[in-house]
């Protein structure tokens, strides 16, 4: 009784602050009251908790290496020479080396730019193992500038886009490369048990046929094979369109990675809340996700030398020649405090839990993308800058199987907006996310939709032209280019809240929730919203991040 007592006092002045907080252009959102009025009953809400998402489920900060125990491997003394011409990708891999031994360490630059990928390296570098962190002496001027003279050659003909990273952290001898080609975690899962009894969303505990075949194993994938089944239950009512090839001939193909807590018989208890209703007769199965955890890249300058005009889909160059940060099966991951310059695209997620993309700040020429979080759970992209020439050609993706992904605070005022990038996307916020437009959308129109329900779109400020009747679902083909099998944005049924900067409409029939178009509301960010709510009192780390940020991006950003 005292802590629902608690709980309801939290909401009194939560609702009391946002209301004092609003102005005759501010108002507090229904959606909102009704959710935390839900949540107080126990009763399902229209919106879902997305504020178990980013480093540590959002509870506590990144740590500062300062506060870590680790040794230090100073690239230098491996033989790295600052401000030369010679390229030094043997004396960082000598430093990654060394600290992967020690079974932990800071990878560290000082300040001074060094040379990498000077002819036809293809492999960029490797970090296999948890607990290291690559750093820098500062992103700004006078910091550390880590410069790709070349770019990642790969002889990936079909796949142009998935050349690989400068920098990548992964599992040793994980192949993430099948993910890519084929838009689903395919693997052979040596390992698994099915699921046997209804886990419904937000449920603790996960019953199997046989748990003992996970003991002593802290990461599991739950994987729903293709079916067509569950075709309504991920998509609602809405009409598929024809040439959706996968999905029209296989159905729905979801994954969601998850923490045990612990296992007791065949009941697997879990850290966090299911994101879905995990049913077994849509075949759900269990099976051991390898990771690493507690990897960070953070305080330095990533600079490429595209120079084109960049042109979609032109090439391998175009595509994926410069490539900054790559994250797979990463658990409490980060990338902080970064310059990304003439990249094709900055960092990416894949299959990852829990990690964040925090205060960083992308320039230069145009490129492919910027920040993908892809086949992972609960993944977060933060305090983002695009800065570049007209805009990244894609924005913040959250795509293939990912699964409560948010982007929080994220300004692209020339972008073309955040990127659903197709293949089963599921449970994603964007939140104070700022754009020129919405048309960021990409994946092959075969993979499509975009994203299926459970899609909030938080206080969307649109600096480009005003757009009439946007259709989320339209089931007509383009008046400028009739023949295109690309129809446009494909989102089921999502909620639209605080829409506002351009005069756009919507049209409310493809809509499941839509609220204050053209009108700010309270609170600002729904996702420090759920966040504080959850916990009872407002994280410290929310506002020294954005304090910080503030400070930080100015003394990075050269107009």
């Amino acid at each position: 009784m005292k802590q629902t007592t608690n709980l309801n006092l939290v909401a009194v002045v939560m609702l009391l602050c946002f209301a004092a907080c609003s102005t005759s252009k501010d108002k507090t959102a229904k959606v909102w009251q009704n959710y935390v009025a839900d949540k107080e009953n126990g009763k399902k809400s229209l919106l879902i908790d997305y504020s178990h998402a980013g480093y540590a489920y959002g509870e506590k900060e990144i740590p500062a290496v300062s506060s870590l125990n680790y040794p230090y491997f100073d690239v230098t003394k491996f033989g790295a020479i600052a401000n030369d011409t010679i390229a030094d990708d043997e004396a960082i891999q000598a430093a990654i080396n060394e600290a992967a031994k020690a079974k932990c360490g800071i990878v560290y630059f000082p300040k001074g730019r060094y040379i990498v990928n000077k002819g036809k390296n293809t492999s960029g570098f490797e970090i296999n193992h948890s607990n290291i962190i690559i750093k820098g002496e500062g992103a700004g001027a006078g910091g550390t500038e880590i410069f790709m003279q070349d770019y990642m050659h790969h002889d990936k003909s079909l796949f142009r886009w998935t050349s690989p990273h400068m920098f990548t952290f992964r599992p040793e001898g994980l192949d993430y490369d099948a993910f890519c080609a084929t838009n689903t975690p395919a693997r052979p899962y040596k390992i698994k048990t099915d699921v046997v009894k209804l886990a419904p969303a937000g449920s603790y505990e996960i019953e199997v046929a046989d748990a003992h075949l996970l003991k002593g194993i802290s990461y599991l994938i739950l994987v729903m094979p293709y079916n067509k089944a569950s075709m309504t239950d991920f998509m609602g009512d809405v009409e598929m369109r024809p040439q959706w090839e996968r999905i029209n001939e296989k159905g729905i193909t979801a994954n969601e990675v998850v923490q045990v807590k612990a296992i007791d018989g065949n009941k697997i208890v879990l850290e966090r809340p299911l994101l879905t209703d995990v049913k077994p007769e849509y075949g759900w199965f269990v099976s051991p996700h390898t990771v690493i955890t507690e990897c960070g890249f953070e305080d330095i300058h990533l600079i490429g030398n595209f120079q084109e005009k960049f042109v979609h889909h032109k090439n391998k160059i175009h595509d994926g020649g410069w490539k900054g940060v790559n994250m797979a099966h990463v658990t409490n991951g980060w990338v902080r405090r970064c310059v990304f310059t003439d990249v094709n695209s900055a960092v990416r997620m894949m299959g990852c839990l829990s990690s964040s993309v925090l205060m960083n700040v992308l320039d230069g020429q145009q490129g492919h993308g910027s920040v993908e979080m892809t086949f992972g759970t609960r993944n977060f992209t933060g305090l983002w800058l695009d800065r570049t020439d007209v805009g990244q050609w894609h924005g913040i993706d959250a795509s293939h199987m990912a699964a409560g992904s948010v982007a929080w605070r994220i300004s692209a005022p020339q972008g073309r907006g955040f990127d659903l990038h197709s293949g089963y996307t599921r449970a994603t916020l964007y939140d104070c996310y700022e754009a020129y437009d919405m048309s960021g959308n990409g994946g092959s129109y075969k993979v499509e939709p975009h994203h299926m329900k459970d899609f909030t779109l938080w206080n969307f400020k649109q600096t480009g032209p005003a757009v009439q009747q946007y259709d989320y679902w339209s089931m007509q083909p383009r008046k400028d280019n009739p023949k295109s099998p690309y129809w446009g944005m494909a989102v089921a049924r999502p909620i639209v809240v605080g829409f506002h900067g351009a005069s756009t409409t919507f049209k409310e029939e493809s809509i499941a929730y839509l609220e204050s178009v053209g009108q700010k509301v309270y609170p600002e960010s729904l996702y420090e919203a759920q966040l504080t709510h959850r916990l009872g009192k407002r994280p410290a780390w929310l506002d020294v991040a954005m304090q910080e940020w503030e400070t930080w991006k100015v003394s990075v950003v050269k107009d």
